[in-house]
């Protein structure tokens, strides 16, 4: 224990992320995924494109970046997508505070709005045009693969977020999931959606309804696409 607070002292003394992210962990506030806040301009360039491709004929998208960190996710957005608007939200203030900050040296571009919160509650229903997750339904202690994972993350969590997720999504919007530790097929949301291109995530553990590791089972990351209401009702009835 005393070894842990110590651990827990040196990384709020460094400052920067790693204060962050210890905060976070001992914190643990409602509805933390991952704590670690790592990310990077310009991070997923071919990934973009794809998506401003399918967005094209879509004016003045509304795009919400799930877990935005710093935001670098957010800039580099907007210079793919010039003419939407944009939200990033996180779970963690003193990231909101590094975007909002940020964003004030580059000129306060109207079309760009961060937010703190660990859920879409506040955001309304049919809002969205991309809603994008990166990074986000995972936590870095799993990187081993321990059998359980619900000391750090659940199942159940990762299923109400999705539900949500897919509540603010237009009807023809894309949710864009990478790196997650759980299934998206797996929750309740799935039958609203048509996958457009998966990715198995074979460097992530992936963890199973009851929160147990599937040995050898990829993930299902990519890019859904939300049914029309009359498709994804008729799905639900089958």
């Amino acid at each position: 224990m005393f070894r842990e607070w110590v651990r827990f002292m040196v990384q709020v003394l460094r400052g920067g992320e790693r204060r962050s992210s210890a905060l976070l962990m001992r914190r643990r506030p409602q509805g933390l995924f991952q704590p670690y806040g790592t990310t990077q301009e310009d991070r997923y360039p071919e990934l973009f494109q794809s998506i401003r491709q399918v967005l094209a004929d879509t004016p003045q998208a509304r795009l919400l970046s799930f877990g935005c960190s710093t935001g670098e996710e957010v800039f580099s957005l907007a210079r793919y997508f010039r003419h939407a608007h944009i939200r990033g939200v996180d779970i963690d203030a003193g990231r909101i505070g590094r975007c909002r900050a940020r964003w004030q040296r580059e000129g306060r571009e109207p079309r760009l709005s961060f937010a703190c919160a660990g859920d879409v509650a506040l955001e309304a229903t049919a809002s969205y045009d991309l809603v994008m997750a990166m990074a986000v339904f995972r936590h870095g202690a799993l990187g081993e693969g321990p059998t359980d994972c619900s000391a750090w993350i659940r199942f159940a969590d990762f299923d109400r977020v999705l539900g949500d997720l897919a509540r603010v999504l237009k009807p023809g919007g894309l949710l864009v999931i990478r790196h997650a530790n759980f299934r998206f097929g797996d929750t309740g949301a799935a039958s609203l959606f048509e996958c457009l291109r998966g990715e198995a995530a074979l460097a992530s553990p992936i963890y199973g309804r009851d929160d147990r590791l599937l040995p050898g089972v990829p993930g299902d990351d990519g890019i859904y696409r939300k049914r029309p209401a009359s498709l994804a009702s008729s799905n639900m009835a089958r």
